[in-house]
């Protein structure tokens, strides 16, 4: 009943959408107790290094802490690692199978591991997934020797001088890499601790791998901690659930330390005293993307460029809030962008203890977001009640479907995340009104609904009812009464159903007549049927018979064969007709089983798939349109004897120069015959089937007996007949054996001619090596060919057989064969070969009866490499590596491909040096960054310019031009450059020069403040203009450092939030039009207490 529905209010407005904000973080004190890694903190232990130890060789933390967490006790590989049996000496194989890990004294099938073993395997395997280069896999087997490659590779690392002090420091993190020293033995594990307080570490160490307590081998005498992840970087990405795109430009929040300072600043909205204890704020941009930045709020410059905001941008260094990730924050809402809904709560902004791969760590915000209101796309009538389908709404969480109750108050029905409902608490003829709405995850309204809600009366029809089922030749006949659909004018629809005994009721059929036939029955089989009503969406607009309606299906009488008569062309069965029966299907004894070999609506069938001579058991079955059985059949079947026809008799056998004559009489009543031949002590085979009877056999071969004989059969391939099995005999011996008269060798190739034969209808040309094995090469009813496909200085022999139109050998061969020797031509000889900017040249000289010539290059060490076939002298190489030395050969071959040279083993040698290295003419300073100029070089195409990084040289651009401006360059950043020519098709022209050139980027000059004035509206700070600079950043000293103040093209700024009779210190640089620092700026700055100016007295003026 509606009465007992729970109502529900409509009093929350706000949508808070969970979203996760990635974060680094950077506390501002250092301590042992340290909450997390910064860079900076070492517990307490001596920090050294420069770059994580994953990043050192090449592998992705994320892989890395994927590999171990696949792989570990909670996993679904839980004994991959754990449990392998320890071993002393290089042990890395944790299953036995060596693959890709193997150690020096490793076996295949042998699972082992040392401590070493153990740590590199895990590091093997994720640098493979992370896809590192080699070179930086293969520095992992230094892991035998790690203090020194740590050293080696700048690895950042803590030495604590025990495994208490390493407890204390409070700084170490899952996957961190330990070297243990104990006076028992040295040590290597990793650490597997949930947080630094977990302390544990998976090693491999007395017995097996395993999960310890961290300890050293015997007393400690100190340990290593390699670090896997980056420092945390200052980095903050708020994203809200839709993936970035539900919050708008220009929503604000205020970050505080407690929720006493938020709590006040929420209470005294225009009170500047309260929000200026925030600690800080964030400012989300057109993509959702924002940063904890300290307590200036970004300038217009930093968040739009080019009338657009920016997207995607993260701040770093002083630019963020530095903030201790043990430490909870507080976040409240100043304004909203649009879209946003205005937002009183207080939200919570903490550490998850988590971390990215790239070393960030997770926190969690809540940003609210409006979405679109939901709208009933169909409210349709039901037998369950009123079925409710709505529209998705993008960013919903969840829906809550409320009707209007008696006291015309909208009450909550439920709460989904599906887009459809059904309200079963209805009765027919009755109204409704429904709305709905979106909610957040915490239960939060986050759109607006339909106030008026929509109107639907629920109707249900009466309950179809079976009136009769028949038994009729096509199955069974279902008949109910007709139901008046009181919906809509649309005829009533009906779904019929059967039960089945497995599925409970299945549907058959969906019609809007009041009968139906079931044709998928069986004689004597019981079938239980009901019906429903449905409207033309598919729903069910009327409740039905559970119990159904049975019936037993009769079918039909089961048919008798009143003939089975043996003809020639197979058994004839004869039936008697079944009055409106669909089709007979006709069955065939195969052993236990009655085979299907015919479906027919007449009463006679012929089987002609037979064998003469042999007895045949039948049955037959009547079958509806639907191919169901209607009747019974007899399982005992008829037997019928099949006599076939007389057997053939071959009356001629006559042997040919090409082959054999065959011919037999003709059998009265055959439809085809089919012939076999094999030869004495061997098989028959079949070799034609035809109507006619003689046969021409031409597969043959000279010099052999051979028997045949003949088998009637019909036209689906059935034994009419039987076949003498002896057969009758014929000898076939062929025509002469050829004989090759002439085998000449000629510059391109090797002449041959041979004797013609009587009676030879095609030869069959053969050659070989000595030693080899006879090779097909031509066969033609010539008596002379050319072989072009040889190589010079090399024996053939040939021999000749005679073959008739059907392949068939019609002579025997010179098995010996004729020899010959295939001298070719001169081997030709390169003569002049160069070095140019776009690769090797090369020219030789012509040989005499040379066709083409085919050109091959190969590196030191490796084989030959066609490059090219033609019939000029000279060769150009465009795909060259810089400094490379290759060599090159040439050799002769015919139109065939044929080599008719041989070719210079060794080859002629050249080394690609390309062009002279470019070299910069000028590298200067100039207001926005750093201008480069070289010189053209003759012969390239183009130029590419670098700039050193942190991992070696770093492609700045590709250029036609011979300048380049650097405007990326950091202000007071020392960088340097070098260049490299590139040819023709963009590979290196020259080598660089590794040294480079360096520069410092001074940008401009420092701007000076040359006045600081209290004025009623604030500070104001005056400074002269900067040549080249586009806008000046200003700056004041606070708690935490110089922070940002704001942005101007002038050269006067005026400080609003100066606090009354407090003395601030500020300071000026210069930007760039890409608001970049293009000066330094006054570290120690200029300082004013600020005074409100005095306002004279109303009045006389003082005497």
């Amino acid at each position: 009943m509606k009465a007992c529905k729970k109502g529900v209010s409509l009093l929350l407005s706000i949508l808070i959408v969970l979203t996760v904000m990635t974060v680094g973080i950077v506390p501002t004190t250092l301590s042992a107790s340290a909450a997390s890694w910064n860079g900076y903190n070492n517990g307490g232990g001596r920090l050294y290094g420069s770059q994580s130890f994953l990043e050192a060789f090449g592998i992705d933390y994320d892989e890395y802490m994927n590999w171990m967490d696949t792989h570990d006790a909670d996993s679904a590989n839980p004994h991959y690692y754990l449990g392998t049996p320890y071993a002393h000496n290089d042990h890395r194989n944790p299953q036995g199978d060596c693959a890709g890990a193997r150690g020096a004294y490793d076996t295949p099938g042998v699972a082992a591991m040392n401590c070493t073993g153990f740590v590199w395997h895990v590091l093997y395997k994720s640098a493979v997934a992370s896809g590192a280069p080699s070179y930086k896999i293969n520095r992992l087997s230094v892991m035998a020797g790690v203090p020194q490659s740590w050293n080696t590779y700048d690895v950042n690392r803590i030495w604590f001088d025990s495994v208490d002090d390493a407890y204390d420091s409070g700084v170490l993190e899952k996957g961190d890499l330990m070297w243990l020293y104990g006076t028992g033995d040295n040590h290597n594990a990793i650490f597997y601790g949930d947080s630094p307080k977990d302390w544990i570490y998976w090693d491999s160490a007395g017995e097996r791998n395993r999960y310890c307590d961290v300890h050293a081998i015997g007393d400690s005498r100190g340990l290593w901690v390699a670090k896997v992840t980056q420092p945390n970087l200052i980095e903050l990405q708020i994203d809200t659930a839709s993936g970035g795109k539900g919050t708008k430009f220009g929503t604000k929040y205020m970050i505080f330390n407690s929720k006493a300072k938020a709590q006040a600043a929420l209470d005294h909205p225009d009170s500047d005293y309260y929000w200026d204890q925030r600690e800080g704020t964030i400012v989300l941009d057109s993509n959702g993307h924002g940063c904890f930045r300290k307590q200036s709020a970004p300038s217009a410059s930093e968040l739009w460029s080019g009338g657009s905001p920016r997207t995607n941008h993260s701040y770093f260094d002083s630019d963020a809030k530095r903030v201790d990730s043990s430490d909870t924050y507080y976040a409240v809402q100043w304004s909203h962008g649009e879209g946003i809904s205005e937002d009183d709560t207080i939200h919570t902004f903490t550490d998850s203890g988590r971390r990215t791969g790239k070393g960030y760590r997770i926190f969690s915000f809540n940003a609210p977001i409006h979405v679109d209101t939901p709208v009933f796309s169909d409210i349709s009538s039901t037998s369950d009640g009123v079925q409710l389908k709505w529209n998705a709404v993008k960013d919903a969480y969840k829906y809550r479907v409320y009707y209007k109750n008696r006291y015309n108050d909208w009450s909550r029905m439920t709460e989904t995340a599906s887009t459809s409902y059904i309200d079963s608490d209805v009765r027919d003829g009755s109204t409704y009104i429904y709305t709905i709405r979106c909610v957040d995850r915490d239960g939060n309204f986050i759109s607006d609904y339909d106030t008026t809600g929509k109107r639907h009366t629920y109707h249900i029809l009466d309950t179809p009812a079976i009136t009769s089922l028949e038994s009729t030749t096509e199955g069974v006949k279902l008949s109910w009464d007709a139901v008046q659909n009181t919906i809509d004018d649309s005829p009533t629809r009906y779904r019929v159903y059967y039960k089945s005994s497995r599925y409970g009721w299945r549907k058959m059929t969906e019609t809007t007549d009041t009968s139906y036939v079931d044709t998928d029955v069986s004689k004597d089989g019981t079938y239980t049927y009901t019906v429903r009503c449905v409207d033309a969406k598919g729903n069910f607009v009327s409740k039905y018979n559970t119990t159904g309606w049975k019936h037993t299906y009769l079918g039909v009488d089961t048919p008798q064969f009143t003939e089975t008569i043996s003809e020639p062309e197979g058994i004839r069965l004869k039936w008697n007709a079944i009055d409106n029966v669909y089709a007979y299907r006709v069955y065939r004894r195969s052993g236990s089983d009655w085979l299907r070999i015919g479906e027919t609506s007449a009463t006679q069938f012929v089987d002609q798939d037979i064998t003469a001579g042999e007895t045949y058991v039948y049955t037959i079955r009547c079958i509806n349109s639907a191919g169901s059985f209607v009747s019974d059949f007899n399982s005992d079947g008829w037997s019928v004897k099949y006599k076939g026809i007389a057997t053939p008799q071959i009356t001629e056998l006559t042997p040919q120069s090409d082959g054999v004559n065959i011919a037999w009489g003709a059998v009265e009543n055959a439809v085809d015959y089919r012939l076999y031949r094999k030869t004495p002590g061997g098989s028959w085979t079949r070799i034609a089937q035809l109507p006619e009877t003689a046969y021409f056999d031409g597969n043959i071969d000279p010099n052999t007996d051979y028997l045949y004989t003949v088998r009637c059969v019909n036209e689906q391939g059935g034994f009419m007949s039987d076949c003498n099995y002896d057969g009758w005999k014929v000898h076939y011996q062929g025509v002469d054996t050829p004989q090759i008269t002439e085998v000449t060798a000629q510059n391109d190739g090797v002449n041959i001619t041979w004797g013609a034969v009587e009676n030879a209808i095609d030869y069959r040309l053969y050659r070989k090596t000595p030693g080899g094995s006879w090779t097909r090469i031509a066969q033609l009813p010539d008596t002379t060919y050319f072989d072009g496909d040889v190589t010079q200085n090399t024996d053939y022999l040939y021999t000749v057989r005679c073959v008739n139109e059907q392949g068939g050998f019609m002579s025997d061969c010179n098995y010996d064969g004729w020899k010959v020797n295939y001298k070719g031509v001169e081997t030709p000889q390169i003569t002049e070969i160069d070095s140019n900017a776009d690769g090797i040249s090369f020219t030789w000289e012509p040989v005499e009866g040379a066709v083409r010539y085919r050109v091959y290059r190969k590196l030191a060490n490796q084989g030959w490499t066609r490059l090219s076939e033609q019939t000029d002298t000279a060769y150009f190489d465009k795909d060259c590596e810089l400094d490379t030395e290759y060599r090159y050969t040439v050799r002769c071959v015919n139109e065939q491909g044929g080599f008719m040279s041989d070719y210079n083993k060794d080859g002629w040698k050249a080394t690609y040096r390309g062009v002279e290295n470019p070299a910069f003419t000028e590298v200067k300073n100039e207001p926005e960054g750093i201008r480069l100029k070289w010189n053209a070089i003759d012969g390239v195409t183009a130029y590419r310019v670098y700039a050193r990084g942190s991992n070696g040289w770093d492609r700045l651009i590709e250029t036609t031009d011979t300048e380049f401006f650097d405007d990326k360059a950091p202000y007071g950043a020392t960088r340097r450059y070098t260049i490299r020519a590139l040819n023709d098709h963009g590979d290196f022209a020259s080598n660089f020069n590794e040294q480079g050139w360096t520069i410092t980027y001074t940008g401009v000059a420092t701007p000076r403040i040359t006045a600081l004035e209290s004025t009623k509206d604030g500070v104001s700070i005056k400074w002269d203009a900067v040549e080249g600079a586009v806008q000046y950043r200003v700056f004041y000293i606070g708690d935490d450092g110089w922070e940002r103040l704001g942005v101007t093209e002038d050269t006067e700024f005026v400080d609003i939030a100066a606090p009354i009779g407090k003395s601030r210190t500020y300071t000026v640089r210069c930007l760039g039009s890409k608001d970049n620092y293009i000066s330094d700026y006054d570290r120690t700055g200029s300082t004013i207490e600020y005074l409100l100016p005095t306002e004279p007295e109303q009045g006389n003026p003082p005497v």
